[in-house]
């Protein structure tokens, strides 16, 4: 049985016993730190306990929220001297461009899992469910301030990623303050990325990044498109699609890390509007833009129909670059709305396209 608990308040092991009670005998707590930070990576770490814990490391280990930074540090070296055993796993910032937050922090708990030697037979997550491994698991909600080994998961998270942010971001990209925000959206950090524009280990797919690149790309569209500019610096776009949408979206999906390979290809059953690459996998985009949400999002052109033309499309294409060939590909949608002011634009992508 794991050790009785003093403290009346904080995490405890009642869902460790609970899983010992059904069966399980090596259960790791899984946590993530830096999921909505606009720069570097998010790190997961997975722990497992010793059930004769001392209490005085006990009184430790609290949700990493919950304690100052001397605190943190202190535990962190006491899990990781004390603790039967423990795995980290970090996914950087173009992989989470790439993937999606929730599948790149479902990445970085399945490595940090992974990097555990043993077989672990249970796991309890905080709050992010379907993981993708096949270990039994539970998923708990606020799980860092109920469960002791959940909270220390949450520990070596923050710990580990802060360093990668004081340590090694801070020295590669000076002046964006990394050391001291850690890459979260303070005012000092959206200032400093107003002031030198997004570095690599920047999250081009989060809002605040996006809009910056998106009212770059708008400026820059406009300084070179003198035929679209009306009144006082205002675009005129068209209701629907046009090649200055498509242009704002291919230079936005440059951003992001999209290798162009075609634009506007037509065939007889029908037009992609964009064919790019990430590594190895094509992407085929589909774009649409509106004037504004009046009359509905652009991502409501997104029919059944339409994707499957694109996949015909699509399969036409690839069967001519790559013949028989198995290759990965996928479809992605790119809906642009002009701001009510008509001078920036927002940006919705939706990756791997389906019904």
């Amino acid at each position: 049985m794991q050790t009785a608990q003093k403290r009346e308040t904080g995490p405890t092991f009642a869902f460790e016993t609970e899983s010992r009670q059904s069966g399980y005998r090596v259960i790791a707590g899984v946590d993530e730190a830096g999921r909505g930070a606009l720069a570097g990576p998010v790190v997961a770490a997975a722990v497992v306990l010793p059930t004769d814990m001392p209490q005085e490391h006990i009184e430790l280990i609290d949700d990493s929220k919950k304690l100052t930074i001397g605190q943190r540090e202190h535990a962190f070296d006491v899990i990781r001297t004390y603790g039967s055993a423990h795995g980290v796993g970090v996914v950087p910032a173009d992989r989470i461009d790439e993937l999606g937050i929730v599948p790149a922090t479902k990445l970085a708990m399945r490595n940090a899992i992974r990097a555990i030697r043993w077989r672990i037979d249970f796991l309890l997550i905080d709050a992010v469910t379907n993981i993708g491994i096949a270990t039994p698991s539970k998923s708990i909600i606020r799980g860092d301030s109920k469960s002791l080994s959940i909270a220390a998961a949450s520990i070596l998270a923050k710990v580990t990623r802060d360093r990668i942010m004081s340590d090694d971001l801070e020295a590669q990209h000076p002046g964006y303050g990394f050391a001291q925000h850690k890459g979260y959206g303070t005012t000092a950090h959206l200032d400093a990325l107003q002031r030198l524009g997004p570095s690599p280990v920047h999250r081009r797919s989060f809002k605040p990044v996006a809009q910056f690149i998106a009212d770059k790309s708008w400026q820059a569209l406009a300084a070179t498109s003198a035929s679209n500019i009306a009144g006082r610096g205002e675009l005129n776009l068209p209701d629907g699609l046009g090649l200055n949408v498509e242009e704002a979206a291919a230079d936005h999906l440059r951003q992001l890390g999209y290798r162009i390979i075609d634009r506007n290809y037509k065939t007889r059953y029908g037009e992609i509007d964009i064919i790019a690459k990430i590594g190895a996998e094509w992407v085929f985009v589909e774009v649409k833009g509106r004037n504004s949400t009046k009359f509905g999002t652009p991502i409501e052109a997104l029919t059944p129909a339409k994707l499957n033309r694109i996949e015909n499309v699509a399969l036409g294409y690839l069967a001519s670059e790559v013949g028989s060939k198995i290759v990965d590909w996928r479809i992605d949608f790119v809906g642009v709305t002009r701001s009510p002011d008509g001078r920036s634009l927002d940006f919705e992508i939706v990756r791997n396209a389906h019904y």
